[in-house]
């Protein structure tokens, strides 16, 4: 394949090479050549059927589900132009037209950051896509397709083809100029740091960034970074610069976190490391994405927990948690989300604890008066990675959607995976004095709205059953059928 490079930075005309005879041809594309100009994956392709005139953009999706896009004509012939909206691109605001069709066989690689269209010259036009990143209909965007600032010379285009009258969508037609956009497209790749990374939830921040073509990413754990070391932690984030943090690393060890030997040591953890972590971030002017948990509410209240419910934790933990949140809110530029029954691929949950004794006991006692949401790291990176790249800074409650009590969930669990398996439910007291065990306080009630999530425009997480099914999916593939 031939890369032939345009006036505008990082575009390029691609020509792969066709091997003919009397036959016709055969041509092929490598996705690990496009890979090279920065294109991350062959996500979506999609196609258009267009008649001559119709004008179609201009177009772009918002971050982080901007998309970069190969295009090309398969019939007919269309003029595509393509505008730089990367504030930091030597080619910023400048556009470019290309003709494609299958004659000429070119094709066009759009990067991520700009607006694309095309104008179809002749009837019967199909037109194709291949695109990087999810479609995402709420981030779909654009600006106005004959917008001044911008300049395309669409009198020109339109004589010169011998159109009589461009055809667009009423959306396309309206759309807002550059000016009064907010669109912040940036060629220089963000950068993430990670704390906490061999977590569950750690692990999978860091796969989805990658998923979505993000590799500046700085992932960390406590022998790479010790957050209670506010010395460590000034050097790395101040060298790294990130522009955002997702502060994972904390001591999640809830009933151990009760014994007073341990506890100066959580507190370190949990209050003086997120500490440590937010004075950086704010020397360096970083986003501070930070997971806090259900248990800063006491679990009493009737019905669902809204963030602005006061805390009132009953657990050291739960108090570590909620000191954290505060030194959080420090940073203008936070997000705090609180989360519970986590369960990811790499590390110890509630499922894999369940599957395993589910290989040597017949009955179980799991309680039945803690009520909340499982919740599957990946569905929950997914969103922490889109709220990053927001402004919509403050507090959420982000898990699965539904409810259920451990004793559910256990009983879930098993029927998934055709276990034989009875699930008795019992009262946390009556668990206790069964197993003669100690625990720290847990909340009976951890049903947490996620009104104010929607209502800022991000989407609901899946069902915790449907969550569960994925995981387990996924589990049983890594580490083959738990029989």
């Amino acid at each position: 394949m031939e890369t032939i490079k345009t006036t505008l930075q990082d575009c390029y005309i691609l020509e792969p090479k066709r091997f003919g005879d009397a036959r016709g041809y055969f041509e092929s594309i490598i996705e690990a050549d496009l890979k090279d100009l920065g294109f991350n994956r062959i996500f979506q392709v999609s196609n258009s059927l267009s008649g001559k005139g119709i004008v179609r953009g201009l177009h772009f999706q918002r971050n982080p589900y901007c998309q970069a896009k190969v295009v090309r004509c398969h019939r007919g012939a269309v003029l595509d132009v393509v505008v730089d909206l990367r504030r930091d691109s030597d080619s910023y605001k400048k556009w470019e037209s290309f003709l494609l069709t299958p004659e000429n066989g070119r094709m066009l690689y759009v990067p991520r950051g700009f607006a694309h269209g095309f104008v179809s010259l002749e009837d019967d036009t199909l037109f194709e896509y291949y695109v990087d990143n999810e479609y995402k209909p709420r981030l779909e965007d654009g600006i106005l397709w004959n917008d001044p600032e911008v300049g395309i010379n669409w009198d020109e285009i339109i004589k010169e083809y011998d159109i009589k009258e461009p055809i667009l969508s009423d959306k396309d037609r309206d759309r807002t100029k550059l000016k009064d956009t907010n669109v912040d497209f940036s060629r220089r790749a963000h950068r993430y740091l990670i704390t906490g990374y061999r977590g569950q939830l750690g692990y999978d921040i860091k796969r989805e960034l990658n998923n979505r073509g993000e590799y500046n990413v700085l992932a960390l754990d406590r022998e790479e970074m010790d957050i209670t070391s506010k010395e460590q932690v000034d050097k790395v984030i101040e060298t790294y610069k990130p522009d955002v943090i997702f502060h994972c690393a904390a001591w999640t060890a809830v009933d151990k976190a009760e014994d007073e030997s341990l506890k100066d040591k959580v507190y370190d953890v949990n209050v003086t490391g997120t500490k440590n972590i937010v004075d950086a971030s704010l020397k360096v002017g970083a986003k501070v994405v930070y997971m806090s948990t259900d248990y800063v509410f006491d679990g009493t209240k009737d019905g669902l927990y809204t963030e602005d419910d006061k805390p009132n934790p009953k657990s050291y933990y739960g108090e570590t948690k909620c000191l954290g949140e505060d030194e959080v809110r420090r940073n203008p530029k936070h997000f705090i989300t609180r989360i519970s029954w986590v369960f990811g691929i790499n590390g110890n949950n509630f499922i894999k604890t369940m599957l395993k004794l589910s290989l040597t006991h017949d009955s179980l006692n799991v309680v039945n008066d803690q009520v909340g949401s499982p919740t599957y790291t990946v569905d929950l990176a997914r969103l922490l990675v889109e709220m990053a790249e927001t402004e919509k800074y403050g507090t959420y409650n982000v898990n699965n959607e539904g409810f259920c009590s451990w004793a559910e969930f256990a009983e879930y669990i098993m029927k998934s995976n055709n276990k034989k398996t009875i699930i008795n439910p019992v009262t946390t007291e009556e668990y206790l004095d069964i197993t003669k065990t100690t625990q720290a306080y847990r909340p009976r009630n951890s049903k947490l709205s996620k009104d104010k999530l929607e209502a800022n425009g991000f989407d609901r997480l899946p069902s915790w059953e449907d969550a569960t099914n994925r995981y387990i999916k996924e589990l049983n593939e890594k580490e083959g059928k738990l029989r």
